[in-house]
């Protein structure tokens, strides 16, 4: 999650279009057989059942973001907002025990993804005090302590986080330079060993409102993938070995592909395209979300009218924003993977932030 300070958008400005027009994450849930309860909004964030029931508000009315579960699904993530910048906190299910983590952090940090083993989150900090603390670290996850520094943004660019791989020993990210142009890598949780993922003459696609979407991990951390642009070209999805080897292509460049996200059992791939706008995506009107193989196989759509789409635990369903031109309205929907049972769970105030828990609904 960016903030843009210096000569892009700073914090304040960022966080009022966030209320209004906002940002998302994705769901960090595990592999389970029962879908869980569903976290949603930015702002004003709550949880609801898949089934539209029991909805609950989370963290600070008008100041909170919660981008992902732990990995049991007994907590979920959250960053509370001010003019300091933002501050983790974790909280159940219900909105109850919601608990700031080390509030004497030296620096700001916006928490997005947890640790397999849940004893340790990936954050971002955009150097809002200092711009040469701008890049990734990581924190414990019970008191944010232990700070460890992972990349160091480029002057002029950002580093955008995508989570740790599935066996916890790598972290993927893209470093995009002043120009925009980005670069996927991955690297140790301690910044060492840092691996190419996407050649040159390739940019990983930055959503802006949902950054993190741009790349993801296979369920079993052997490939990568990724959307991406070539120089002058409409974007396309990637698959790539984690070693990055044996980069293929998987969908026509004029698909317009814009984010990239693996199913948990490992089958599927999802992303939004927007084959009819400009990157990234300029208007909701333009964009669907499809799902294809890994191996470029089934390429299918599964909504119109739809963004960035997430899994649910169980790999059945994806769970995404929709936007109705004649009431200009948003929404979040769920629909089966092979598009099938198109179902509007709720109302949101303009695209809004969500990831899906594996715990079994109260």
């Amino acid at each position: 999650m960016r903030f843009l300070i210096g000569g892009r958008v700073r914090f304040l400005e960022l966080l009022a279009v966030m209320v209004a027009a906002v940002a998302a994450l994705p769901a960090g849930a595990t592999v389970s057989a029962t879908n869980g309860k569903i976290a949603f909004g930015f702002g004003d964030v709550f949880t609801i059942n898949p089934d539209g029931t029991q909805v609950h508000q989370i963290g600070v009315p008008g100041g909170t973001g919660c981008p992902s579960w732990s990995p049991d699904s007994s907590k979920i993530l959250c960053n509370v907002f001010s003019e300091n910048g933002p501050q983790p906190a974790t909280a159940n299910p219900d909105g109850s025990d919601f608990t700031f983590l080390n509030q004497d952090l030296p620096l700001d940090l916006f928490c997005l993804f947890w640790l397999p083993n849940g004893s340790r989150l990936l954050c971002h900090s955009e150097g809002i005090a200092n711009p040469a603390d701008a890049g990734l670290y990581t924190v414990r996850s019970s008191d944010a302590g232990d700070l460890v520094r992972v990349t160091t943004t480029l002057p002029g660019g950002f580093d955008d986080g995508y989570g740790y791989s599935p066996d916890g020993s790598r972290i993927l990210f893209t470093q995009f330079d002043h120009n925009f142009n980005g670069t996927l890598f991955s690297v140790k949780p301690d910044g060492s060993d840092p691996v190419q993922l996407s050649p040159p003459g390739l940019s990983i696609i930055d959503l802006g409102f949902f950054d993190q979407v741009g790349a993801d991990w296979s369920p079993d951390g052997s490939r990568v993938t990724f959307a991406a642009s070539k120089s002058g070209h409409v974007s396309a999805l990637f698959v790539v070995n984690a070693d990055g080897t044996d980069l293929r292509q998987i969908t026509p460049s004029g698909l317009g592909a814009q984010s990239a996200q693996w199913s948990p059992n490992g089958a599927l791939i999802a992303s939004t395209s927007c084959a009819f706008s400009p990157s990234p995506c300029g208007i909701p009107q333009a964009s669907q979300a499809w799902v294809v193989r890994p191996n470029g196989t089934g390429l299918r759509q599964v909504a119109p009218l739809s963004l960035t789409p997430v899994w649910s635990p169980d790999s059945t369903k994806l769970l995404l924003n929709r936007f109705d031109p004649a009431k200009g309205q948003t929404s979040l929907w769920t629909v089966n993977s092979d598009g099938s049972q198109l179902a509007k769970l709720t109302d949101t105030e303009g695209l809004t932030a969500y990831a899906w828990g594996s715990a079994p609904p109260d």
